[in-house]
């Protein structure tokens, strides 16, 4: 299940934040301020674990309304089960938007086959945006319908 995110999920997302971001991962001030400036699109995807039988964060992302991702990861035990997927398509199913984007480090490839999958194509390049490496801007665009 995809919902908002609410503080008290705040120790989950930091330990996959650490797992999955580990040269440079959001701490919870900026977590905490990135709740506050994107409540609508700071989302969390649940689900019920088999061993214990609670309630866990499987997954999150943070989006812009304009379409920016800022931060997208999944637990590493739960990676490649469509959760990344689930969270992406909804981004990029908002009615209004023209387009979406992120930042993704060049050595990063998993992210990058990732998004291409998903119809996001290279934009541009920032130099040096991760300190020592450059970024990858990478964007995808709603397929005009044909109306007829």
């Amino acid at each position: 299940m995809i919902r908002p995110f609410s503080f008290s999920d705040l120790d989950l997302i930091l330990q996959i934040e650490n797992q999955s971001f580990p040269k440079s991962p959001y701490d919870w001030a900026t977590f905490l301020n990135l709740s506050t400036l994107y409540p609508e699109t700071f989302l969390v995807y649940t689900s019920t674990s088999e061993v214990s039988k609670r309630l866990e964060i499987w997954g999150y992302i943070i989006f812009s309304k304009e379409g920016h991702i800022i931060s997208i990861a999944v637990h590493p035990q739960h990676r490649r089960k469509g959760i990344g997927t689930q969270l992406l398509q909804r981004v990029i199913k908002e009615p209004s938007l023209k387009k979406a984007w992120a930042e993704v480090r060049r050595s990063n490839q998993g992210a990058q086959a990732f998004y291409f999958k998903m119809g996001f194509q290279i934009m541009g390049v920032v130099p040096n945006y991760y300190g020592n490496e450059d970024a990858l801007i990478i964007q995808w665009t709603p397929v005009p319908q044909e109306t007829y």
